[in-house]
């Protein structure tokens, strides 16, 4: 069976389906540019001894570039995916981050809010104690 989604792959070597036109155009591009080179330079910028020769190493030249343009291709495509995944994740982790901090400072002011509670309460309860007035406003409340 199958599976027919753009992640989908066949091998480590295939390019999910999602991205095949990517890979083609830098594939098609580069195997061009090496081809036509090795054409250029073994005709024109190196002598050979025999017809034969020069056509044996312009048909090695272009095996190797094709194999180095499907890798090459392969590789710049899954740097792209790879780059945008990295980026996605650094995201999450910082929005992580920050959403602890934004957690660790709530968590202190709402310590330092029962500090000064307790305090309040303390004075409060000190003058309850003695009889005194206590017209404190509780804290938060004063304004």
């Amino acid at each position: 069976m199958t599976n027919r989604e753009p992640s989908s792959r066949q091998s480590i070597w295939s390019v999910a389906s999602g991205w095949l036109p990517a890979y083609f155009i830098l594939f098609d591009a580069l195997g061009t540019i090496g081809v036509t080179y090795v054409i250029v330079y073994n005709v024109f910028g190196r002598s050979h001894p025999t017809v034969h020769d020069m056509l044996w190493t312009i048909a090695t030249g272009i095996v190797i570039v094709g194999a180095a343009s499907a890798t090459v291709s392969i590789l710049m495509v899954e740097l792209g995916k790879n780059i945008m995944i990295v980026g996605t994740y650094l995201e999450d982790m910082l929005n992580r981050r920050r959403a602890r901090q934004l957690a660790e400072a709530e968590e202190r002011v709402r310590a330092e809010m029962r500090a000064e509670i307790r305090e309040w309460d303390a004075r409060r309860r000190e003058a309850e104690a003695k009889g005194e007035p206590f017209d404190e406003p509780p804290p938060g409340l004063d304004g």
